[in-house]
């Protein structure tokens, strides 16, 4: 995990270039959580300066730094290429094959990239920036434009400290009644959006267009042959788990978390099991499933069984409404105890994070998201089934949090149940009534799992506060982000209107 930002000045009067360095240099300080070991700067044209920081997951200090560059052209980018030595067997970081292919295959690079990411590229020889965010959105990147300027980082607050944007309210999607948090591509910042996922954005002193590279294929979901599914989810999951440190895996009781842990057992990988147990002074509806689980792991390292009781809540307010960790409003009370699991692998030294995100959407795992409606402006690129639009609504909104708590304590954290391959596969599965029958499948069938326990056959428990009462909770969330924004009260002014349309093919 790292983070980047810059700015492009698009407008003849630039100011001078070390007040644009300064700027981006303000930016990199709000993302150092995000990058503690390294941080650079570039100035690659006149009127545009570049920067990133970087976590130290893959490589070494001084190996594999940024920022990267291939005939010319400059590279910085956060995230993870997991098919980098498809490209380049020789390559020491997936950095390096970022650039030689951009420069052979263009924009079509991104198509083959395999893995979370948002890319800065600056094209000497057109003088163009590309700012990519990847197909899922996983990675976030934000950015603001006026006729003057092109600013862009991986936090809208960060975006704020290189110029100030005003609040604006929430823009409600499907999930704001589950999650109450502002619906992409806008944020709590008036004039700031983010890029969309598989879309990548063009900007010289000519124009700024956005284009989408990635259009997903519809399926008549009629198919219930996994053999495909399997290969995929297979392959995924042995490269987000490719890495020779300790692994943190955070482990509800759900087929998601367990199919991650038991394959990790399976590769004779360390991994450390972090699993919230009792929350408020009284046990989940989980736990005894958790610990079940638990004790069918053969290799596991280390487990630390965790509670989320009023200290751990205060902390909790306390730290994720700080601008460098929500910048924009997100008030579900499951963010607490994702908080209270990355708190505790901070405290053990964790640097990667393997996390269950993407399972639900894309295996049905709960039923009521089949009435959800299309988001105002986004494009509709599903029209037999209507299922799978929440991985434009909820998967980005579940996504972020992972991100973001892992972003606040230098954690990166990676997603298998979220690659194209995988995503293609599912779209063909026709739908069960039982929830993610192809993952309890993997599960049972391919990971020497033993007998099923009743909730791998049929049930499934949500990864919530229970027994707090959610309005209050929600309550308190609100009060801590209006203080930490130094505001009396959620924000009234309208946002202005993202300024492109989305899902136009380059």
């Amino acid at each position: 995990m790292c983070s980047i930002a810059g700015i492009y000045w698009l407008d003849h009067n630039s100011p001078n270039i070390n007040t644009l360095k300064e700027m981006v240099g303000r930016a990199l300080i709000a993302l150092q959580n995000r990058g503690p070991d390294e941080s650079s700067i570039k100035i690659v044209h006149n009127k545009c300066v570049m920067g990133g920081n970087r976590l130290i997951v893959r490589g070494d200090l001084g190996k594999g730094s940024m920022p990267f560059t291939y005939d010319r052209n400059t590279l910085f980018y956060n995230g993870e290429i997991y098919n980098y030595k498809k490209r380049n067997k020789k390559a020491l970081s997936d950095g390096e094959v970022i650039l030689p292919s951009f420069s052979d295959l263009d924009y079509k690079a991104f198509l083959e990239f395999d893995g979370e990411f948002a890319i800065s590229i600056w094209d000497a020889s057109k003088n163009s920036l590309i700012l990519v965010r990847d197909p899922f959105g996983t990675k976030p990147l934000y950015f603001s434009l006026n006729k003057q300027r092109l600013l862009w980082a991986s936090s809208a607050y960060a975006v704020h400290q290189m110029e100030e944007h005003e609040f604006c309210a929430a823009v409600k999607g499907p999930t704001y009644q589950h999650s109450y948090a502002v619906q992409e591509p806008y944020t709590s910042y008036d004039g700031i959006w983010l890029i969309p996922p598989g879309h990548f954005l063009i900007a010289n002193n000519k124009e700024v267009k956005l284009y989408c590279y990635n259009q997903w294929k519809e399926y008549c979901p009629q198919s219930e042959n996994l053999d495909e599914v399997f290969a995929a989810l297979n392959e995924t999951l042995k490269s987000r788990l490719d890495y020779n440190d300790m692994i943190g895996i955070p482990m509800s009781s759900g087929i998601d978390s367990g199919i991650i842990a038991f394959t990790a057992d399976q590769l004779n990988l360390k991994y450390h099991i972090f699993s919230v147990i009792k929350i408020f002074g009284q046990n989940t509806e989980e736990t005894n499933v958790i610990l079940e689980r638990i004790k069918r792991l053969k290799k596991v390292s280390k487990v630390t069984l965790l509670e989320c009781n009023e200290e751990q809540y205060q902390k909790a307010l306390e730290e994720m409404f700080l601008p460098n960790y929500y910048d924009s409003e997100k008030f579900d009370n499951g963010n607490i105890l994702i908080h209270t699991v990355f708190d505790a692998m901070k405290r053990e030294k964790i640097r990667v994070a393997i996390d269950g995100s993407g399972g639900d959407e894309l295996f049905h795992g709960y039923k009521f998201r089949e009435d959800y409606k299309p988001v105002k402006g986004w494009p509709h690129p599903w029209k037999i089934n209507n299922y799978f639009y929440s991985l434009y609504t909820t998967l980005l909104d579940y996504t972020s949090k992972a991100d973001r708590a892992g972003a606040y304590f230098s954690i990166e954290s990676r997603f298998p149940f979220q690659s194209v391959r995988l995503m293609n596969a599912a779209l063909k599965i026709k739908y069960s009534p039982i929830l993610k029958w192809p993952l309890r499948k993997y599960l049972l069938e391919r990971l020497n799992y033993g007998c099923p326990l009743q909730t791998d056959l049929y049930g499934k428990f949500g990864f919530s506060i229970k027994n707090k009462d959610k309005t209050s909770m929600i309550a308190d969330m609100q009060r801590a982000w209006c203080k930490n924004n130094k505001l009396s009260s959620l924000p009234a002014k309208p946002p202005t209107k993202f300024p492109f349309k989305m899902g136009i093919r380059k």
